[in-house]
C-alpha cells in the first residue's frame, strides 16, 4: 500500500520521531507502510491482535511487543471514546536507551510512531491521535 508511506513521511517531518507506522488491524492486518530499516517494518499480526485484543490488562502486567521489541504499556485509552490511544515506552536491553511510543487507533488502522531520545510521549500522543482522528472521519 504505497500510498500510506506519505502519511508516515508526514509523521517524521518535524524531526521528532525516529520511527512511525500505519499498521492495519482489521481485515488487512499487517504494517501498510513504515519508516525504512526500523522495528515498526517486523510488526506482526500477533503484536496487532495483543495492542487491539479484548484483555486490555495482561500487558500492564507482562508488556508487549513491537517488531519483536519489548516494550510497557504506560497507558491504555485506545478504546476510550474522544481517546483512542495508547502511551508505551520501549525497554532497555543491553543498557541502551529508551523510548516513548505512541499508539492512535482508527477505523481500520492504528497509526504508531516511535520519539527520538528525550521526545516527550505527550507530544507522540498528540501526533498519533490527531492522524488517527482524521483517519477515522475520513472513514479509514
Amino acid at each position: 500500500m504505497a500510498g500510506w508511506q506519505s502519511y508516515v513521511d508526514n509523521l517524521m517531518c518535524d524531526g521528532c520521531c525516529q520511527e512511525a507506522a500505519i499498521v492495519g488491524y482489521c481485515d488487512a492486518k499487517y504494517v501498510w507502510a513504515a519508516t525504512a530499516g526500523g522495528v515498526f517494518q517486523s510488526i506482526t499480526p500477533i503484536e496487532i491482535d495483543m495492542i487491539v485484543g479484548k484483555d486490555r490488562e495482561g500487558f500492564f502486567t507482562n508488556g508487549l511487543t513491537l517488531g519483536a521489541k519489548k516494550c510497557s504499556v504506560i497507558r491504555d485509552s485506545l478504546y476510550v471514546d474522544g481517546d483512542c490511544t495508547m502511551d508505551i515506552r520501549t525497554k532497555s536491553q543491553g543498557g541502551e536507551p529508551t523510548y516513548n511510543v505512541a499508539v492512535g487507533r482508527a477505523g481500520r488502522a492504528l497509526v504508531i510512531v516511535m520519539g527520538k531520545e528525550g521526545v516527550h510521549g505527550g507530544t507522540l500522543n498528540k501526533k498519533a491521535f490527531e492522524l488517527a482522528l482524521y483517519l477515522r472521519r475520513s472513514d479509514v
